[in-house]
C-alpha cells in the first residue's frame, strides 16, 4: 500500500525550480536546480544538459516542511556563445511502476551579457559624384551598443555622427577611410576600416563617356574593315 501512495505522489510531481543569476561573460556563476525528493531513499538524479562545458555538484537538503530535495549546481564561466541558449534541468527518478524511471523537466533560455563582437560596415549604393551611400555598421552585443561614426582623412580622425546607418551624397570631401566604433557599459569594438574614394565624375558622365568611346571604337572598326574589302 506504501508502494502505490509512492507510485501515486510520483505521477504528479511538480517540474524542478530552477534559479538563473545575471549572467555576464566572463564572470563565472552558478545555475541551480531543485527537484523534489519524495523518497529520500531513493533520491532522484538531478541534471543539466548541456552542461555548458561547466562542473555539476549535487547535494541533498532538508526543507522547513520536512521534505526534501535534491539540488544540482551548474558552475560554468558564460561566453556570448551561451546568449539565447536553451539548456534543461532534468530530473530523473529512479523508481516507478513498471520500472520505469520518471523524468520531470525545466527549460530556461540564457540571457548573457558581453561587449560588442563582429564589428563590421556594410555599404549599399555605387560610390560615384552625385550618388546616395550608405553605410550600415553591424554588430553583435548584448546589451545593444551605440554606434559611433569616424572619418580618417591625411592621418587626422573625426568624429562625424552617433548613429547606426550613415547616408550622404558622395561629394569629393568624402574620400577617406570610414570607422564604426560599437560600445555598450562592457566594452568597446572597432570596425576594419573601409576606404572610400569618391571619383571627379558622376555615373551618368561616366556612362556617357564610355558610350562615346565605344562608338568611336565601332566607328574605326567599320572604316577598318571598309577598307579592307576595298583592296
Amino acid at each position: 500500500m506504501n508502494t502505490i501512495t509512492f507510485f501515486s505522489q510520483i505521477d504528479s510531481l511538480a517540474e524542478p525550480d530552477v534559479t538563473v543569476p545575471v549572467l555576464r561573460e566572463g564572470e563565472k556563476v552558478n545555475l541551480t536546480c531543485t527537484a523534489p525528493a519524495p523518497c529520500p531513499s531513493h533520491p532522484p538524479n538531478v541534471i543539466w544538459a548541456p552542461a555548458l562545458g561547466g562542473d555539476v555538484t549535487q547535494r541533498t537538503q532538508m526543507n522547513a516542511d520536512g521534505t526534501q530535495s535534491v539540488s544540482a549546481i551548474l558552475n560554468f564561466i558564460p561566453s556570448f556563445q551561451h546568449h539565447e541558449l536553451k539548456v534543461n534541468c532534468v530530473s530523473i527518478h529512479p523508481l516507478h511502476r513498471e520500472d520505469k524511471p520518471l523524468l520531470s523537466h525545466k527549460s530556461v533560455i540564457l540571457s548573457v551579457e558581453y561587449p560588442p563582437k563582429k564589428t563590421r560596415i556594410s555599404l549599399s549604393g555605387l560610390v560615384w559624384l552625385g550618388n546616395n551611400v550608405t553605410l550600415t555598421c553591424q554588430s553583435n552585443a548584448n546589451s545593444p551598443a551605440v554606434h559611433r561614426w569616424f572619418l580618417k582623412r591625411a592621418g587626422v580622425e573625426e568624429e562625424l555622427s552617433i548613429s547606426r546607418v550613415l547616408s550622404f551624397t558622395a561629394a569629393q570631401n568624402n574620400t577617406g577611410e570610414y570607422i564604426c566604433e560599437a560600445q555598450n557599459q562592457y566594452g568597446a569594438m572597432n570596425s576594419t576600416n573601409l576606404q572610400i574614394t569618391v571619383p571627379g565624375i558622376s555615373f551618368t558622365a561616366f556612362l556617357s563617356i564610355l558610350a562615346a568611346l565605344l562608338l568611336l571604337i565601332f566607328a574605326l572598326l567599320a572604316r577598318l574593315i571598309l577598307m579592307i574589302y576595298r583592296r
